[in-house]
């Protein structure tokens, strides 16, 4: 039930503000994608945990980082990133699960 409840409270959240209505909206996440730029290289796998409809892959496309994925419990946040990165070509793995019970199925060389 609480899983629930959590998906259905950012689902409403995600669904009844604009991106940049929320206390946490940054639009260039400048202070991350600095420290993953430091660790990574561009084939590094990346996960954004808790992403939503952060614009941190968006910067990752830009740099071209091949390998990124990002989870959130929200699908409205997902899908309110994939919307607005539709058609940019890049590869990304968009996960809907919530990260306290979630099981990854590959290794990750950066979790965000």
């Amino acid at each position: 039930m609480e899983k629930e409840a959590s998906q259905l409270h950012w689902n409403a959240t995600y669904e009844s503000k604009r991106e940049d209505g929320v206390s946490w909206f940054q639009d260039n996440p400048e202070p991350s994608l600095s420290l993953i730029k430091e660790i990574a290289d561009r084939s590094s796998a990346i996960i954004d945990v808790g992403g939503g409809a952060s614009r941190l892959v968006d910067n990752l496309q830009e740099q071209h980082f091949e390998d990124a994925s990002v989870l959130d419990l929200s699908a409205a946040a997902i899908a309110a990133a994939r919307g607005r990165l539709a058609g940019t070509g890049g590869q990304i793995d968009w996960i809907v699960a919530d990260i306290r019970t979630w099981s990854p199925r590959r290794l990750y060389d950066v979790w965000n």
